[in-house]
């Protein structure tokens, strides 16, 4: 393992300028260090948990952490606590830990360091209340699916393993039905019947399946970029999204034994999990879609097999939703 003294000195970018209260850091056992990059370095060489990751994934994993940090760090996020992929302390953080890995291996920086900017958010229709609240949706896509959607509630939803392979844009390209983490087998004791130990050469794969389902997903927030992300053409509000949610589930009738709930996406890093982080197969996915702020509406099998799509009609949704175009 590589001493402390041994990492080189690494660029500090502008952090925020407020913290979570001094109450909230109490409750959970922290204080003002858990928020100082010096820490964040100490923490790193400690458990340096991309050692094993190939230089193209380790620039990508850089990428994909600004695309995040400059579509979704705002004020308001600030004063989350530090171990939410909804706070803007979780993101400095990783931005952080991932440009010492650079520092480790003796590797420039393959782009400038990011300089965030206030994004122009002047022509939202609407704003959710916070990070997560699900007080107003947003469905983007064609205009002609999204104009039919709100006349007349025709909607579609997709079975999770044919997902993949209907969408073709990079922003949906995720593996619906398996999600994966790994672990510095440096940090892993392998025990054998007999007694024996060992410890793995590069990383440890933990893999997760679960149920399969249907499912329709929105955005929790308005965002200019999304419409270039999912190559949409417009937006749909949904302003009352219960009431959404309840003439989804009575539209559905062939899915009435079917478990049904919606909630935000919960993001993960699949190379640093968290003691007790939510995980599973559906509402969980890898940190690199955090910007999609996703929300999902999911009906669970149980067992039973899901394929292909269900062309739903809810109803005109014009009390509940507006359409409106791509700025």
């Amino acid at each position: 393992m590589m001493a402390v003294g041994k990492l080189p000195c690494i660029e500090r970018l502008a952090l925020p300028d407020k913290l979570p209260s001094p109450e909230t850091m109490a409750s959970l056992k922290e204080n003002p260090t858990n928020y100082d990059p010096e820490l964040w370095e100490l923490e790193y060489v400690a458990v340096r948990y991309l050692e094993n990751m190939d230089e193209v994934t380790l620039r990508v994993r850089y990428d994909t952490i600004l695309h995040n940090m400059q579509s979704i760090i705002s004020p308001d996020r600030h004063v989350i606590p530090i171990r939410t992929f909804l706070s803007s302390w979780y993101w400095y953080r990783k931005e952080h830990q991932t440009r010492a890995e650079f520092a480790m291996r003796g590797l420039s920086l393959h782009r400038p360091l990011p300089e965030l900017k206030s994004r122009d958010l002047s022509l939202a229709p609407a704003r959710p209340g916070g990070p997560n609240k699900g007080d107003v949706l947003f469905r983007y896509g064609e205009r002609r699916w999204l104009k039919e959607m709100v006349e007349f509630g025709r909607i579609r939803i997709k079975a999770a393993r044919d997902y993949a392979l209907m969408e073709r844009d990079p922003a949906r390209q995720d593996d619906e039905l398996t999600k994966r983490s790994f672990s510095p087998g440096r940090h892993v004791t392998i025990t054998f019947s007999d007694g024996r130990t060992s410890k793995p050469i590069g990383d440890i794969q933990r893999s997760l399946s679960g149920i399969d389902y249907f499912v329709y997903c929105v955005a929790n927030d308005w965002d200019p970029e999304l419409f270039v992300d999912f190559n949409a053409e417009a937006c749909v509000v949904i302003r009352d999204p219960d009431k959404f949610a309840q003439r989804l589930k009575q539209a559905a009738t062939s899915l009435t034994n079917w478990y049904f709930h919606y909630d935000p996406v919960q993001y993960f890093d699949p190379y640093e999990r968290t003691a007790n982080e939510y995980f599973d197969n559906a509402m969980t996915k890898d940190f690199r879609f955090a910007y999609q702020r996703e929300t999902r509406f999911l009906w669970a099998g149980n067992g039973r097999p899901a394929h292909g799509f269900i062309d739903l009609e809810l109803g005109p949704l014009h009390d509940i939703s507006t359409y409106t175009e791509a700025p």
